[in-house]
C-alpha cells in the first residue's frame, strides 16, 4: 500500500472507486450495465491506467483488480450518481493539485473512453455523451477551482 493510499479511510477509498462507475452510469444513464458497456469501460480503465502516471494510475489499478465485485459494490452503495460524485469532489479538494489533476483526468478519461466506444464507430462521442461528460467535468470541480473559474468573478469590466 503506497503513502498515497494510506491517507484515505477505507470509506474514502472505497468512494474513490466508484468514481469511474459513476460516469459510467451517467453515459449509460441506469446502474446496471450489460456486457458491452462492462467491457468499454474495463477497456477504458486500461487505456486511462495506462496513460496515468501518478496517484490516478493507482486508483484505476486497485479497482480493475477488484473488478469481479466492483459492479455489485457500486449497485450496493445505492448513492445516486451526483451524490457519488460531489462525495469525490469533497475528497478531491483535500488533494494537492498536483495530485487532484491526475486523479481527475484518470477519471475523466475512463468516461471519454466508454463515451467513443458509445459512439459512432467507436472514433466519435455523441453530443448527448459529451455534454454529459462536460457535466460530471464541472461537479468533478472543487469549490476554489469553481470560484476562480467564474466569469463574475473576473477583473474585467462585463
Amino acid at each position: 500500500m503506497t503513502q498515497w493510499r494510506e491517507q484515505w479511510s477505507d470509506q474514502e477509498w472505497f468512494t474513490l472507486r466508484l468514481a469511474p462507475v459513476w460516469v459510467l452510469s451517467a453515459l449509460a444513464g441506469r446502474v446496471r450495465f450489460d456486457d458491452d458497456e462492462r467491457g468499454a469501460f474495463w477497456d477504458a480503465v486500461t487505456d486511462a491506467a495506462l496513460r496515468s502516471t501518478g496517484p490516478g494510475r493507482e486508483l484505476l489499478g486497485t479497482a480493475a483488480a477488484e473488478r469481479r465485485w466492483l459492479f455489485d459494490e457500486f449497485e450496493l452503495d445505492g448513492r445516486p450518481v451526483v451524490s457519488g460524485l460531489l462525495s469525490v469532489t469533497r475528497l478531491l479538494e483535500r488533494m494537492d493539485p498536483d495530485t487532484r489533476t491526475d486523479v481527475r483526468s484518470s477519471i475523466l478519461r475512463v468516461g471519454a473512453g466508454v463515451a467513443l466506444a458509445r459512439g459512432h464507430f467507436g472514433r466519435r462521442m455523441t453530443l448527448e455523451d459529451e455534454q454529459t461528460l462536460l457535466l460530471v467535468e464541472q461537479l468533478l470541480q472543487t469549490a476554489p477551482e469553481t470560484l476562480s473559474d467564474n466569469p463574475l468573478n473576473s477583473p474585467a469590466t462585463i
